[in-house]
């Protein structure tokens, strides 16, 4: 079969297929009240589910139809990420706020709420400073709100770091054996269980911080063998971490065929 036999029959394979999905479509009437409601909702059902199959062919081969919807993704990402900024944070956080101080302090004069709005203007100013990027002069003034706001990216990191490694650091150290005076009403049985887990817990992250010690060689079997048992740990968390990946990405496959067959084709029930 060569390439121009090859392409009509892509092409029938299509119509014949866009054949069946219509004939489909016509098989549920809208009700008899509401039905530009039902026709938009299936407009949305349809421009959602193109979409979904768009992706999903890059499966095959990347193609032109993958690239397009993946270049209206990144568009419509990107302008309604631009709105969520000017509506959640430069208007309400920003722009109301500073206009209602300026008229508190032509009103009432300088009180709090006055003087709070009032500073607003502060950041708005320091933020227009990067449109000197645009000028090839002055374009060092671009730097000092990029520095002011790598400072204060790094702070609010450490801060956020901090807050979070301590909690872990100190939820290791773990007792060994929990006696009644830790855990009460627990059997005898439960006791060695917990006292086990709580052993396996210490050792893993003994063993794992002396795989990445390299302060001594791995020449003495002190050293060699808790390090060797630290790798392991490592690639039991390691093959956990991909397996929630896994099971999450599944999840969002099978959701997406969920809603093809319910929704779209309406060949099950919802």
């Amino acid at each position: 079969m060569n390439g121009r036999s090859k392409r009509w029959l892509w092409l029938a394979g299509f119509v014949l297929l866009l054949g069946a999905l219509f004939w489909n479509e016509l098989r549920f009437s809208p009700p008899a009240a509401g039905a530009s409601v039902y026709w938009l909702k299936r407009v949305q059902i349809w421009v959602a589910a193109i979409s979904t199959l768009a992706v999903y062919s890059f499966l095959v081969r990347d193609n032109s139809l993958y690239q397009g919807f993946e270049h209206a993704f990144m568009g419509a990402a990107l302008g309604m990420g631009v709105t969520i900024t000017i509506q959640d944070v430069l208007v309400s956080k920003w722009w109301t706020p500073m206009i209602a101080g300026f008229k508190e302090l032509t009103a009432n004069g300088p009180t709090s709420t006055a003087v709070q709005g009032v500073l607003l203007a502060i950041p708005g100013l320091i933020g227009l400073l990067w449109y000197f990027q645009l000028t090839k002069r002055y374009r060092w003034v671009s730097l000092i709100p990029m520095c002011i706001g790598m400072g204060v990216g790094a702070g609010m990191g450490f801060k956020s770091l901090f807050n979070t490694m301590i909690p872990q650091i100190t939820g290791t150290f773990k007792t060994l054996w929990v006696g009644p005076s830790i855990v009460r009403h627990a059997t005898t049985a439960q006791r060695m269980a917990m006292s086990f887990e709580n052993l396996v817990f210490v050792v893993g992250t003994l063993s794992v911080l002396s795989y990445f010690f390299f302060a001594f060689g791995r020449g003495k079997i002190s050293v060699r063998s808790p390090a060797r048992l630290g790798r392991w740990y490592l690639m039991l968390a390691l093959g956990a971490f991909f397996g929630n990946t896994f099971m999450s990405r599944l999840s969002a496959l099978i959701q997406r065929f969920q809603f093809l067959f319910s929704e779209w084709l309406r060949l099950t029930s919802a």
